[in-house]
């Protein structure tokens, strides 16, 4: 049976060779690492890599690395989806959302939850 010649979105093995797509703490754009362990759900993969540097991180994605023959394409990629969608610091105003964005862990809680907390709230204190 032949091999299937992987692209940018298929999923890392454990001991495949990879890059960095961008700067990570102690581990520079570009490094090279092998994957260690894969681990996630299907949806959600997660990967654990070790660079040639010594540095040793895990929960990555797979936005965050690179197979070392598919760099070109990888940025390639990056530069259609920079023009796709131009960041709105380009000249445009940026979208403004109807809420103020919340500090820390109540800006991961969607609006709709925090609201219905606050009337819970307001419906048992009075």
């Amino acid at each position: 049976m032949p091999r299937i010649s992987p692209d940018l979105d298929t999923p890392f093995r454990t001991g495949e060779k990879v890059r960095t797509t961008r700067d990570l703490p102690g581990v520079p754009e570009g490094s090279r690492g092998r994957v260690k362990l894969v681990n996630g759900l299907h949806t959600w993969v997660r990967y654990w890599v070790t660079f040639n540097n010594g540095e040793i991180m895990g929960q990555l994605s797979q936005d965050d690395l690179v197979r070392p023959d598919m760099v070109a394409a990888w940025h390639e990629r990056a530069a259609r989806a920079s023009v796709a969608s131009p960041s709105a610091g380009a000249g445009e105003p940026a979208a403004v959302d109807a809420a103020p964005a919340a500090e820390g862990a109540a800006g991961l809680i969607p609006a709709a939850i925090l609201e219905r907390s606050r009337a819970a709230k307001a419906r048992l204190l009075g």
